[in-house]
């Protein structure tokens, strides 16, 4: 079984996601001190946004913070006011120094653990029209809303992408797996193109030509440092099975073929070595399974309108009966008494 300090050194963030979140809360009229006592962080922890925190608490705090401040695009606003990459640290330094833009993508993909072990960015060609799905994932377990801080991270991806290459790289198309916080006007005015929810991963579309598009101004000699301080400060370690299986789950659910033979072909491995694994971890397929369903299920009752039967199917679930009975056996409630709940209502 992985132990705490395993599980805390998982979530670590080698970034300042968080950078300039009190001067945004403050024009937002807010008390930063007191929304960090609502998430639990400590002010010295926290450092004015330059603090160590981990991933889970930096997406718990923006969740608590577009809450309290009635700010459904917190998220959004708090990556157009950073800016660029910079808060992606060391990883970002190699990033806007290399030759192509394509090639700062592939380092990012090969290298997401010196962002956070807790973090997985990947590619994904669709089809043959030239488009690459690049994908990011947050492997994180029990956190049902997640959606500022990715809303945040893929606009910072998408405002980098443009700020490397003089405006010639660009997201063409953005995919959330969560369904809108805000009016749709709003994510065109952010990102400038199509924007499409509910979809089985998030990530950014892009162009081959994208891909090659030059680095504006880059210096091979940092391009070099950083490469060998990531390789030296953050060595190949991937995240831990149980994680790496969250996140594959998350993809599938709700394509219909999600067990664990599936699975562990993705991960090149026999079925069971993968059961194996896994137990070496103290988990197993079926309690990550349930897992990942039980956040998704909180999350589209709180925060969609959905019905039962899309819900039922976004999960998986070959019935939405059966989808009522895990409520009632996660929750102790039924999927309407959770929505009524959660709603105030």
């Amino acid at each position: 079984m992985a132990s705490v300090s395993e599980d805390v050194a998982f979530e670590n963030l080698n970034a300042h996601l968080l950078r300039h979140f009190p001067e945004l809360v403050s024009e937002l009229e807010g008390d930063v001190s007191e929304l960090l006592r609502a998430a639990s962080i400590a002010s010295i922890e926290f450092a004015g946004g330059w603090g160590k925190l981990t991933y889970r608490q930096s997406i718990t705090l923006l969740e608590i913070a577009a809450q309290v401040l009635k700010c459904p695009d917190l998220g959004m606003r708090l990556a157009q006011r950073q800016q660029g990459g910079s808060i992606f640290g060391p990883l970002g330094q190699v990033m806007r120094n290399s030759k192509t833009f394509g090639e700062a993508v592939i380092f990012a993909c090969e290298h997401s653990n010196a962002h956070s072990r807790a973090a997985r960015i990947w590619l994904h060609p669709l089809g043959d029209n030239g488009e690459t799905f690049v994908g990011h994932e947050l492997l994180l377990g029990n956190v049902a809303n997640r959606a500022q801080a990715m809303e945040q991270i893929l606009l910072v991806g998408h405002l980098e992408a443009l700020a490397m290459t003089g405006s010639h790289a660009r997201g063409r198309r953005i995919h959330f797996r969560h369904e809108p916080i805000s009016p749709r006007r709003t994510y065109r005015h952010y990102f400038g193109c199509e924007v499409r929810f509910g979809e089985p991963a998030d990530g950014v579309v892009f162009l081959r030509e994208d891909f090659a598009c030059p680095i504006m101004q880059h210096s091979a000699q940092l391009h070099s440092d950083m490469v060998s301080y990531i390789e030296h400060a953050f060595p190949a370690q991937r995240p831990p099975v149980h994680a790496q299986v969250r996140g594959l789950i998350m993809r599938r659910l709700s394509l219909g073929d999600c067990s664990s033979g599936v699975i562990a072909r993705a991960m090149n491995l026999h079925n069971r070595t993968l059961r194996r694994r896994l137990k070496q971890e103290g988990s197993s397929f079926q309690e990550v399974k349930d897992e990942v369903r039980r956040d998704l299920a909180l999350y589209y009752l709180e925060r969609t309108e959905l019905d039962f039967r899309r819900i039922s199917e976004k999960l998986g679930f070959a019935e939405q009966s059966i989808f009522s009975r895990n409520c009632r056996r996660w929750f102790g409630q039924s999927p309407g008494e959770i929505r009524r709940t959660l709603s105030g209502r």
